[in-house]
């Protein structure tokens, strides 16, 4: 009797359970550096620990290819960030990227991610630039530089100027930094993590385990 061949779930399907996983987890991990191997085995290490919301930087070596290669395993596991243009969006998406974070503004890439129903948390980091992005019809904003640009209290601010905008802090913090904006109301964080510049990743990602 010949196997029964697994289906991928519907791209309806998936950006549901982002949303849940979202809810749950309230946290992304974003990895970044130069190595593929060490972004892989971070971003698997983080998965295996209970991490459902993962992100790949888009400027990884072969990134289309390994994401392509989950694909046909039907395992679809890893978003896509520091998405800059709407020819990255698609390229990520049809290789099985499960949400999708810019770097700024850009109607296309929002548009292209309403169309393949895919999550999508779009850059902006002023007022213009989040108004301009919820009324696009962004998933969520992603305030990137967050920490470079005033951090917790530019969050406070925002928040307190968009209070029904879904805003979520990305940018290099620290455990404890990721905390302090959920208390004060973030939709979700998305931590940065350079594994060029991260002593021992593994130990640093179950720090962020705390904070789920």
């Amino acid at each position: 009797m010949p196997k029964r061949r697994l289906e991928l779930p519907s791209p309806k399907e998936i950006y549901k359970q982002t949303i849940e996983h979202i809810e749950k987890e309230k946290i992304f991990l974003l990895f970044t550096g130069k190595s593929n191997d060490s972004i892989i085995e971070s971003s698997a290490y983080a998965h295996e620990k209970g991490f459902s919301l993962i992100g790949i930087d888009v400027r990884t070596p072969k990134l289309k290819d390994y994401l392509k290669s989950l694909k046909k395993k039907r395992q679809r596991k890893f978003g896509v960030f520091s998405v800059s243009s709407r020819k990255e969006a698609r390229i990520a998406i049809n290789a099985g990227a499960i949400f999708i974070f810019s770097t700024h503004m850009d109607r296309g890439i929002i548009r292209f991610c309403k169309k393949e129903k895919i999550f999508n948390s779009i850059g902006a980091l002023t007022p213009t630039e989040v108004s301009s992005a919820n009324n696009s019809k962004a998933n969520s904003i992603s305030l990137f530089p967050c920490s470079r640009f005033g951090g917790l209290d530019w969050f406070i601010f925002l928040r307190e100027v968009f209070p029904t905008i879904n805003l979520i802090p990305t940018d290099f913090m620290t455990p404890s930094e990721a905390a302090q904006y959920l208390k004060h109301g973030a939709y979700s964080v998305a931590p940065i993590i350079d594994l060029e510049k991260t002593e021992k990743p593994k130990e640093h990602i179950e720090k962020f385990l705390k904070i789920k």
